[in-house]
């Protein structure tokens, strides 16, 4: 079975069913047989347009049933399709983007912004008959694609850049086989999805749960925790901020409430593994039971993942694990249960090879890697990234320890070097700062040309003067411990609410956008004070 075959999995387990919960709060529940039937309409009305086996068409708009449905529909015809982000309420330029990208069509899986003008090649996914005039493909701007592609897909990529990601079938379909036998994806099981569909990642766990014959439950990211006890997923993969929830209540939470949590890190001590994780469960279930009473695993990454809240988790009898890949190799290393270790991104997954070059930089091997390069944006680091003697230069700064695990302990893009060539890993200083301390995130940046360290201190509470005081003398002790161009000489406090997509400070992947940072709360030297 390949991939442009894959709505035919659907037929062959009709009783399955995928939800679809989107912002406004509609739920949408069809079964794989409802699916297949409207993938195979869809086909029908999209053959009748002209679009055919390697015509690209773009897919534009939030995560929804009708989302879902072209996609598999573009597959079964054989076309690239091109994920395309963008923001909500945001109105597009839709001839723009098919001349860009070179489309022949273009799909809204909603009605798009007031305003937009679209064009004879575009149609939204509304439910009516598809209706649309085929664009004749240019071919100019761009080289034909390889024959592997089936899809493009957008990503901040290694260098933190937007990329365009020639999306690999072969390698694609080796993640799904990875990922079926790391997690022993079972039939009973039911897999969340969250974040955009135009994240590559979300879309390939929607063709695990069709590969493997499982349900799938796809919610709006604010509605997640509204619904969770009743969708009951088994598996949930997502970047920090949605366990990170947890951590915080319990951590807040006054003496009497958390008599349970110390109950359970005191037998976790004593007992880290089976034995007391039954009674550990029980002892968390006031704080697990928003993720529902099913979740057999679950796996975070995506950005830096503090060991506290993994702890945490593992001390209330929780599945949380922390894993490491990339758009552009696919998985890389899995922690699992039976074989983990706190603060590592585990052990490198079956059939690639990791290995970290002198400069730090993580680097792999793989026969089967997701990306076969870059196309219209980030061309430029193609062979930076993608080398010459077949290795995949992932951007991450990591070692191994010596029984395997690989530990991340930043990304190469963020070392600050001084004027006098001294080389600064702010990830590092963060994690200890995030390890010692009761906050939300800590950044560090140098942001003036004196190269001086400012650290930007986001806190749950902004009212709570020990919280502050903390940090600072936490800081104090450090730094006189330190050479001094590694001490920070400014620390800003936030409030951890501002940290959202909607604010600019975090990108679309929830990790904190340092130059945002910079750009927005560092600009006032005002602003900046110890």
């Amino acid at each position: 079975m390949s991939l442009n075959g894959l709505h035919h999995k659907l037929a062959a387990r009709p009783d399955r069913q995928m939800r679809f919960l989107a912002l406004d709060g509609t739920l949408v529940t069809k079964t794989f047989a409802d699916i297949h039937a409207d993938v195979e309409r869809t086909v029908s009305e999209l053959r009748a347009c002209g679009i055919g086996a390697g015509d690209k068409v773009g897919i534009l708009g939030p995560n929804s049933y009708a989302w879902v449905v072209a996609d598999l529909a573009l597959l079964a015809l054989e076309c690239v399709s091109v994920a395309l982000p963008a923001e909500r309420g945001e109105r597009v330029d839709a001839a723009r983007l098919c001349e860009t990208y070179d489309l022949s069509a273009l799909l809204f899986s909603a009605p798009p912004a007031a305003g937009t003008e679209l064009p004879p090649e575009t149609a939204v996914l509304d439910g009516n008959p598809l209706r649309l005039t085929k664009r004749e493909e240019t071919g100019k701007a761009h080289p034909p694609l390889p024959e592997e592609v089936f899809s493009l897909a957008f990503s901040s990529g290694t260098s933190g850049t937007k990329k365009g990601l020639l999306m690999s079938r072969k390698g694609v379909e080796n993640t799904i086989v990875t990922s079926g036998r790391a997690w022993r994806i079972r039939e009973d099981d039911n897999i969340l999805i969250v974040m955009p569909f135009s994240n590559f990642q979300q879309r390939y766990l929607l063709y695990t749960a069709i590969w493997y014959g499982c349900d799938a439950t796809v919610v709006a990211p604010e509605r997640m925790f509204q619904k969770l006890r009743e969708f009951e997923p088994t598996i949930i993969l997502g970047p920090p901020s949605f366990f990170e929830l947890v951590h915080n209540r319990v951590q807040s939470a006054d003496d009497r409430e958390k008599l349970p949590y110390h109950l359970a890190a005191a037998l976790h001590a004593l007992a880290p593994d089976r034995l007391t994780r039954g009674i550990r469960s029980r002892l968390g279930r006031k704080w697990m039971s928003m993720y529902g009473s099913r979740v057999r695993l679950m796996l975070t990454g995506s950005a830096p993942v503090p060991p506290r809240t993994v702890k945490l988790f593992q001390q209330l009898g929780a599945p949380l694990y922390e894993v490491y890949g990339s758009t552009e190799i696919g998985w890389i290393a899995f922690n699992l249960p039976g074989r983990h270790r706190i603060g590592s991104a585990g052990r490198p997954v079956d059939g690639i090879e990791v290995a970290v070059a002198e400069d730090g930089e993580v680097v792999v091997t793989t026969a089967a890697r997701q990306a076969l390069g870059y196309v219209f944006e980030g061309v430029e680091s193609q062979e930076a990234v993608f080398r010459p003697d077949g290795r995949i230069a992932t951007g991450d700064l990591g070692r191994f320890e010596a029984d395997g695990f690989l530990r991340l302990i930043g990304r190469k893009k963020n070392v600050i070097i001084t004027r006098s060539g001294v080389k600064i890993n702010p990830e590092e200083l963060e994690a200890d700062i995030e390890k010692n301390c009761p906050i939300a995130r800590a950044i560090v940046v140098s942001p003036g040309e004196e190269g001086l360290l400012t650290c930007v201190v986001w806190l749950d509470d902004t009212e709570s003067a020990d919280a502050a005081e903390e940090v600072e003398a936490h800081l104090a002790r450090v730094n006189q411990q330190r050479a001094a161009s590694h001490r920070i000489t400014d620390v800003v406090f936030r409030p951890a609410a501002e940290l959202t997509a909607e604010s600019g400070l975090l990108t679309r992947n929830l990790k904190v956008d340092r130059n945002a940072v910079v750009r927005t709360i560092l600009a006032d030297s005002k602003q900046v004070g110890k």
